[in-house]
């Protein structure tokens, strides 16, 4: 079997069997259905790549359907990115033209720091590099830092967003709660980003789980690429075809 599809055999399993049945069905179901590739220009994910020299790049095909979101997405308006880490999803969506609220506690003092293990550097290490990439690839216009807790930063915000892209904690705590702060920021026609949703090489239950509870909640899939699901509330589909 070619090496390729070994790879992609090896993420669905994983995927799949990191899923609660029957609960997620409708989650996997809708998600496969609306699978599909999105691209990102060589030329932007050139520019990405050389600057991310520690983990917490974003996969392509992830990095693609954010970069869709944020050119073709027909409404106006900011990212609200909920995790920013080193910058990589950040860059992805500046580069696209969009301006990008960042949220990210850049700290320890959460309850999910799977993020920074295996890094070898501090919070303010990961903070001070997310900085400079931003610097580095010129997009420092485009991009507000609001360094906090997403939980305690959501509950006094006060800009209405068009994409709204979530992956902060991923306890399931986490993310309900980014949800429930969140969403009423975002605008009613506005796009929802998740990710680690299906993820087969870090499967993360919480995140799946929160997920699969928007579909009985008045959402619905409109997209899904890589570890990514992009959901919008019914009868707000724009421009997705059943």
């Amino acid at each position: 079997m070619p090496l390729y599809l070994a790879n992609r055999l090896s993420f669905w399993t994983r995927a799949l069997t990191s899923c609660s049945y029957p609960r997620d069905v409708p989650l996997l179901w809708a998600a496969i259905r609306r699978r599909r590739p999105f691209e990102i220009p060589d030329g932007v994910w050139s520019r990405i790549v050389p600057i991310m020299q520690h983990r917490g790049l974003i996969a392509r095909q992830d990095a693609g359907l954010l970069y869709w979101a944020a050119k073709e997405w027909p409404l106006a308006g900011p990212v609200l990115e909920l995790g920013s880490f080193q910058g990589a999803s950040t860059a992805v969506f500046a580069l696209a033209g969009r301006h990008v609220h960042a949220v990210d506690a850049w700290s320890l003092d959460v309850a999910d720091i799977s993020a920074y293990r295996g890094e070898g550097m501090s919070a303010d290490d990961v903070f001070d590099r997310f900085c400079h990439n931003v610097e580095a690839l010129g997009i420092s216009h485009l991009v507000t830092v609001h360094r906090g807790l997403t939980h305690d930063v959501g509950r006094v915000w006060a800009t209405a967003g068009a994409i709204l892209f979530v992956d902060a904690g991923h306890t399931y705590g986490d993310v309900k709660g980014d949800l429930e702060i969140w969403t009423p920021h975002l605008h009613p026609d506005g796009l929802l980003i998740m990710h680690d949703v299906l993820n087969g090489w870090r499967p993360a239950p919480g995140v799946t789980r929160a997920a699969s509870e928007l579909l009985r909640n008045g959402w619905r899939v409109v997209a899904s690429a890589g570890s990514i699901v992009a959901f919008v509330r019914m009868r707000r589909d724009m421009g997705a075809h059943d």
